[in-house]
């Protein structure tokens, strides 16, 4: 006999996944139309502005390459978590001064609205994120995960995926005008997601390379789909640890199925626009994860060895300069 508890969480499952992509729905009608005005004809219109912008008159830029940084599936606000995520972020900033970093982007909500403010649900996610602090739990982290996990779900849905990563998009957009990024320049931006935030990352980046701006991908962990984005990346650099069974969950989708030779995954490999890095025995969360301080076989932390290996991708590739003399560990 199905116990009534089962039966009750079965059709709150069934109705989170039919609820999922209501926000989306909702941002598009209420702001995205008047907001982006991105059809594919204005992307592409933008484009050729730009470019012709560039040969025209040229424009030059203090810094070698902007990264903007998208959460893993367990963030409730724009601001990346002080204990694993901001630690690696500062180092990486320090030790690439000629890049800027961006990490004020919330990837979990097409409008960039955080669970704590701005939604009608807020009281209940900060009593989530109040009870977590306090007193951790695993209950509490699984809320938080679920609910953005089908977020996620929703960026990868070919129905509902175009017009959720529009959206980021358009944030991410708006962030680094903000932050004094100048299209014509054509600096390029490299999209750094963790998680979850790899995958919106690389449905972002059809929208945002059409807009003219030259985009490259670094996948921490990332849970990849075969997305159109991969078209328009530059490159894509995965990394991955040999213990991280979630990042392989990417490998079940269709598109990235060894037999799909003409999916956007296998062209982009084809191209050798993908690079897949296996840094070293670590997990997807806890000890020994990407963003932890546990210590490696050679001695250096997780967070370490991370930070080192997307430094020396970037400056390989001519989007960081020369390391310093000097550039500690964290």
């Amino acid at each position: 006999m199905i116990s009534p508890l089962l039966i009750t969480l079965g059709l709150a499952l069934v109705m989170a996944l039919l609820l999922a992509p209501v926000e989306t729905l909702r941002w598009w009608v209420t702001q995205g139309i008047k907001e982006t005005g991105t059809t594919a004809a204005a992307l592409q219109q933008r484009r050729r502005r730009v470019e012709a912008h560039r040969q025209s008159d040229p424009v030059s830029d203090r810094y070698r390459s902007y990264i903007v940084y998208l959460a893993g599936v367990g963030a409730v606000t724009d601001k990346a978590n002080p204990i694993g995520e901001q630690p690696l972020l500062d180092h990486l900033q320090a030790a690439l001064p000629d890049t800027l970093l961006i990490s004020d982007v919330y990837p979990y909500s097409p409008a960039n609205r955080t669970l704590l403010s701005g939604r009608w649900s807020s009281w209940w996610w900060r009593t989530v994120e109040w009870l977590g602090r306090k007193r951790p739990t695993q209950l509490t982290q699984t809320l938080v995960y679920g609910r953005n996990v089908l977020q996620f779900a929703v960026s990868a849905d070919d129905r509902y995926g175009p017009v959720y990563s529009l959206g980021v998009a358009q944030v991410i957009l708006n962030r680094l005008l903000a932050a004094g990024y100048r299209p014509e320049a054509g600096t390029p931006v490299v999209l750094l997601g963790w998680s979850g935030g790899a995958q919106i990352a690389l449905s972002s980046a059809w929208y945002l390379s059409g807009a003219g701006i030259p985009i490259y991908l670094l996948s921490l962990g990332g849970v990849l789909t075969s997305d159109p984005g991969l078209d328009r990346v530059r490159h894509l650099w995965h990394l991955k640890g040999t213990k991280d069974w979630m990042q392989a969950i990417g490998t079940l989708f269709p598109g990235r199925w060894p037999g799909r030779r003409t999916s956007f995954w296998a062209r982009a490999v084809a191209d050798g626009r993908v690079t897949v890095h296996t840094i070293g025995p670590m997990r997807h969360l806890g000890r020994r994860s990407y963003l932890s301080r546990s210590r490696l076989p050679d001695g250096r932390t997780c967070r370490q060895a991370v930070s080192e290996e997307i430094q020396a991708i970037l400056r390989a590739e001519g989007l960081a300069g020369p390391a310093e003399p000097t550039d500690p560990a964290g």
